[in-house]
This record gives C-alpha cells, sequence and structure tokens, in this order.
C-alpha cells in the first residue's frame, strides 16, 4: 500500500495515498475564518464546489507549529537586533555627557548572547550564518570598557570617533546578519494543506509543516493495535520506512478518525 509522508518537527506521519485529493501551499489557497460559536475559529476552504474544513495538524498533537515557532524566533531576532542598537547609543550618550554605563559588557550577559550560547538548529547554512556573529558580537561589546577608559582619560572625541566607525562597520555587519537570518527564517516557512478524503461525503484540509514523499509500506509493517499514548485520529504505526535515507517509524493518521476528533471537541481542535 502506498502513503504520502509528512512531518511535525522530528515526527513522521503517513496518510494513504488513494486518500490524498491535492496538495497545495498554504499560501496558495484563500480560506475563511468561521466562528464556532464558543470562542473557537477555524478556517474553511472551498474545494470541488464542497465547504472544507482546514485541520491543523499541530493543534491537533497540541503542539506549536514550525511557523508559530518561526514567528517568535523572528520576533526575538528583531528584538535583539533593536538592543544593540539601544546598547550602542546609550554607549554614545555617556561618552558625549559623562554618567555610568550600566548595560552589558560581557557579550554572554546580554540577551542576546545568552540566548546565541544555548540556541541549537539542525540547519547548517544557519549554523554558518550563526558562527559569523561571533566576532563582530564581541567586538561591539568591548568598545564599552575601550572607549569609556578613553574617555575618562581626556580623550573623549577620539573615542567618539572610533565609535562611529564601529557604527557603521560592526554594528552594520551585526545588523545584516540579523537580516540575513531572518531571511532564512522566513524563506524556511512553507506550510502545506494536504486534502484528504474523509468518507463518501466530506473532504477536508490537513495543515502540515513539511510534505515529504510517496512510499510504499507492506502488510509485514504496520502495526495497528491502538495504544493509550496514541492520539484517537491515529490507525496505528508503520515501522522501517525509509525517508530521506534514513529508516524511521510513522504514525498513520486515518482521515474518518480526524473528523471524529473534530466532533468530539466541538471544534477546539480546529485551525
Amino acid at each position: 500500500m502506498e502513503y504520502l509522508s509528512f512531518r511535525h518537527a522530528r515526527q513522521h506521519f503517513a496518510v494513504p495515498i488513494e486518500n490524498v485529493r491535492f496538495i497545495a501551499a498554504e499560501s496558495a489557497l484563500t480560506p475563511t475564518q468561521v466562528a464556532t460559536g464558543k470562542g473557537h475559529q477555524f478556517d474553511m476552504v472551498e474545494f470541488e464546489g464542497q465547504a472544507c474544513i482546514i485541520l491543523s495538524l499541530a493543534r491537533l498533537l497540541n503542539q506549536p507549529s514550525e511557523r508559530s515557532k518561526s514567528r517568535d524566533l523572528l520576533e526575538l531576532l528583531q528584538a535583539r537586533e533593536q538592543d544593540h542598537i539601544n546598547w550602542l547609543n546609550t554607549l554614545k550618550n555617556c561618552l558625549e555627557h559623562g554618567g555610568s554605563f550600566e548595560l552589558a559588557r560581557d557579550p554572554h550577559q546580554c540577551k542576546f548572547g545568552q540566548w546565541y550560547d544555548h540556541f541549537h538548529t539542525d540547519d547548517a547554512q544557519l549554523q554558518h550564518v550563526l558562527r559569523s556573529f561571533d566576532e563582530p558580537h564581541k567586538r561591539i561589546h568591548a568598545l564599552a570598557d575601550e572607549l569609556l577608559n578613553m574617555r575618562d582619560n581626556g580623550q573623549r572625541e577620539a573615542a567618539l570617533a572610533i565609535l562611529h566607525e564601529h557604527e557603521n562597520n560592526t554594528l552594520q555587519r551585526l545588523r545584516d546578519l540579523f537580516a540575513e537570518v531572518r531571511s532564512m527564517v522566513r524563506s524556511s516557512i512553507r506550510p502545506t494543506v494536504i486534502m484528504v478524503q474523509s468518507n463518501e461525503q466530506q473532504t477536508l484540509g490537513l495543515r502540515v509543516d513539511d510534505v515529504g514523499e510517496v512510499f510504499s509500506c507492506h502488510a509485514t509493517q504496520q502495526e495497528n493495535e491502538q495504544q493509550d499514548y496514541m492520539p484517537p485520529f491515529a490507525r496505528g504505526w508503520l515501522k522501517g520506512i525509509r525517508i530521506a535515507g534514513q529508516e524511521v517509524t510513522i504514525m498513520e493518521i486515518n482521515p474518518q478518525r480526524l473528523l471524529s476528533s473534530i466532533a468530539t471537541n466541538e471544534g477546539q481542535l480546529l485551525a
């Protein structure tokens, strides 16, 4: 039997290919939001003359979607870039008007440094760009001690000249890197909607983070015994499946049980 695979985070899922009617990038659809009357909203699209509900796999799993995580990361990067603009402006003000400088001088202690030291990604290209932050970020923070010492030794104008140079070079390099990472994160967001035939009369859309490939599965690889920790819309496990060169275990989704989940939860699981 053939299946279409898709993924959420590091979890693999599949539906029988015979149930798949259409696959589209979410951006190609024009959903209409419909309220349930209980404070919940969900999306619907017209497909082959029928109003079809769009469900979110992430929401069904009660987990954040890659899109929501990417949106949070974009907001964080924007805020951390602004932090360093403000940091340099505060240092400039101290050089011009005197006073103490209270912001983080250690690059590992600012909010970006704390995030940067603990952030991990499996994206090799993103890792490469993030490594490029290390040198200019450390150089920016080193300016505090260097330039304040110059100010205190009567070299205020020279310190301001150096600061101006780093505004145009080191800070700009940081800002370019922030922009590059944000662009990469935005381009990685590719939510897709799989139109699935759930029964003879009903088609629904399933929003997923990443569509994989079509694969074949033998009966010996199927384990259909329902287990307590499986969601109600799961049919069972497909074991020993090779996806992208790796052998994985895949949860098979039963389209009929997706509709049952909707009825049971009165719209709470709808996207």
